[in-house]
C-alpha cells in the first residue's frame, strides 16, 4: 500500500510538471534545476544511510569500466507493450534517483533475462549488422503497436517520432564507431550535441541518470538495468570497454563487501570469478 501510494504521488508530480512545462515552456529550466536538485538531494541520503548501516559504501555517481561482453543478463523490460512496466521488479519502477545507491534484499534479482534477447539488441543487430532497414525490424513494428494501443515508446507518439529516433540511433552508432564512447560528462564539457545527450548540465543526470546503468545481484552477477541503446551498440562495435555505473546491490552480495573491506574475508579466499570483481577489488586495498 506504501509502495502503491508512493508510486502515486510521483505520477503525479511528473503529470503536474509535464503539464506546467507544456503550458508555460519557459519554467522548464527552472523545474528542471528544481527537480535535479531534489534527485540529488534524495540519492545522497539514501548513501548516506547505506553508509551508516554497511562497512562498504555505495556510490551510484562512479563510474567502472567493464566490458560490454560481461554484461549479459537483464532485469529490465525485454519488448515494447503498453504494459512493459509490469515486467521490471518492484522497486526499480520509478526513476533512477529513488533507489540509486540502495541495498534491497528480496528477489529482484531472480527473473534474469538475456540482453541479446531484448528486442532492442535483436533490432540493432538486424539493422547494423545485417542492414536491414529500421521499418523491418522487430522494434519498429513494436513502437508502432504500442503507439496505436496509446503508448508513448521511446517517448514516440506517431509513425515520424519513430523514424526520427532510428535516425537519431544511427546517428549514435556512427558517432561512437568515429569518435569512441564518451562518458556524459565528458560530452557535457565537449559541447557536442550527441544524440539521447541529456542536455542538462547536472552531475546527477550526466551519471545516475544518463550512464549504461547496473545492478548487482545476490551472487555478484552485473545485471543490466538501463541504458540499452549504448549497451547494444557498445556490444555490436566489440568495444573493450564502456563506462557504467551500479545503481543498486543485493543485500546478500553486500555482506560479502562488507566482509572484504573489513578484512573478514580476505580477496583471495573468494572463488576466482570474484576475486577480480570491479565492485570488490577496491574494498581490499
Amino acid at each position: 500500500m506504501i509502495h502503491e501510494t508512493y508510486h502515486s504521488l510521483v505520477d503525479r508530480v511528473r503529470t503536474t510538471t509535464t503539464a506546467v512545462i507544456n503550458e508555460h515552456p519557459t519554467v522548464e529550466p527552472v523545474l528542471y534545476r528544481l527537480r535535479d536538485g531534489c534527485a540529488r538531494l534524495l540519492v545522497d541520503a539514501t548513501c548516506l544511510r547505506t553508509r551508516l548501516r554497511h562497512e562498504a559504501p555505495t556510490d551510484p555517481y562512479r563510474l567502472y569500466r567493464i566490458d560490454p561482453a560481461a554484461i549479459t543478463e537483464s532485469i529490465s523490460w525485454q519488448e515494447l507493450s503498453i504494459d512493459r512496466g509490469e515486467s521490471i521488479p518492484e522497486p526499480f519502477r520509478l526513476p533512477n534517483y529513488h533507489f540509486a545507491g540502495s541495498v534491497l534484499d528480496g528477489d529482484w534479482d531472480a527473473d534474469r533475462r538475456p540482453f541479446s534477447e531484448s528486442v532492442v539488441y535483436r533490432s540493432f543487430r538486424a539493422h547494423f549488422e545485417a542492414g536491414v532497414p529500421w521499418p523491418e525490424t522487430d522494434l519498429y513494428a513494436q513502437c508502432l503497436d504500442t503507439i496505436d494501443a496509446g503508448g508513448a515508446p521511446w517517448g514516440c507518439t506517431t509513425p515520424a517520432d519513430v523514424d526520427r529516433r532510428c535516425t537519431e540511433i544511427d546517428r549514435l552508432y556512427e558517432t561512437i564507431e568515429s569518435d569512441g564512447y564518451r562518458t556524459q560528462s565528458a560530452l557535457l564539457e565537449s559541447g557536442i550535441d550527441e544524440p539521447f545527450d541529456h542536455a542538462r548540465p547536472n552531475t546527477y543526470t550526466r551519471t545516475v541518470d544518463g550512464e549504461i546503468a547496473l545492478t548487482v545481484g545476490r551472487d555478484g552477477e552485473l545485471l543490466f538495468y538501463d541504458g540499452r541503446n549504448r549497451l547494444a551498440i557498445a556490444k555490436l562495435l566489440g568495444l573493450d570497454a564502456v563506462p557504467v555505473v551500479i545503481l543498486v546491490r543485493h543485500s546478500q552480495w553486500q555482506a560479502v563487501r562488507d566482509r572484504v573491506a573489513t578484512g573478514e574475508t580476505p580477496l583471495a579466499s573468494l572463488p576466482d570469478r570474484l576475486q577480480t570483481h570491479p565492485d570488490l577489488v577496491d574494498l581490499a586495498e
